[in-house]
């Protein structure tokens, strides 16, 4: 089957599973779509299944304006030949925090550009791709391909971006730093430093996070 007649199936079988009260709850949240189903995940998992691997599948799906397109589209494409330029379009597109999570937890972090990206998207003054660049690093975490000292910057990134933390990112700056501190007791003990000194930040959410991770990290 050719790659657009692959893309009009999937569409129909979005749409046979569309649920108009999810996507308007998702509207109603502030996860906006220029078109969504709201066909819930688990069941885009499962249709994503037999196309895994289809990388050229994936960036037609992610050129639509779909969410479950999209979605899908970071559950099937190939992160081996996944480039620089496709990740900054893909990027470029993010819009909510559900297709930041989504395409970063799905793929942008298995990438070969993934630390590049995070760390540039750490840095960044877009509060979408700074989630981006958190979720990646936390995932990335877990390797131990990456070398601890590479980990180690992004304590004190993510420090500095304590005051100006919101709700979009907290969550994210709690998930990276607790994955930093599994790394290393060096680590975990520079994470605890940071967290006790978050605890005094002006920024509530911050000092929130702060005693959040001092909790987990003494437990």
């Amino acid at each position: 089957m050719a790659t657009l007649e692959k893309v009009l199936e999937i569409k129909s079988q979005i749409i046979h599973r569309a649920s108009g009260e999810v996507a308007e709850n998702m509207r109603m949240a502030g996860i906006i779509y220029k078109v969504n189903y709201g066909v819930p995940i688990p069941e885009l998992k499962e249709l994503a299944k037999p196309y895994k691997g289809d990388h050229d599948l994936a960036l037609e799906l992610y050129a639509e304006d779909i969410r479950e397109c999209k979605i899908l589209a970071s559950l099937i494409a190939d992160p081996e030949r996944l480039t620089g330029e496709q990740i900054d379009e893909w990027a470029a597109e993010f819009t909510n925090p559900e297709i930041v999570e989504q395409v970063c937890g799905n793929l942008f972090w298995k990438s070969e550009f993934a630390l590049s990206r995070s760390i540039e998207w750490c840095l960044s003054n877009d509060e979408l791709l700074r989630k981006a660049g958190l979720l990646i690093i936390a995932r990335k975490a877990s390797d131990t391909a990456i070398k601890e000292s590479l980990l180690e910057p992004y304590i004190g990134i993510i420090e500095n971006m304590a005051e100006e933390m919101t709700d979009l990112t907290q969550s994210a700056v709690q998930f990276a730093l607790r994955e930093i501190a599994k790394r290393s007791p060096e680590l975990a003990a520079r994470v605890s430093e940071t967290a006790s000194r978050m605890t005094e930040s002006e920024n509530e959410l911050a000092a929130w996070v702060g005693n959040e991770l001092l909790f987990e990290l003494t437990e």
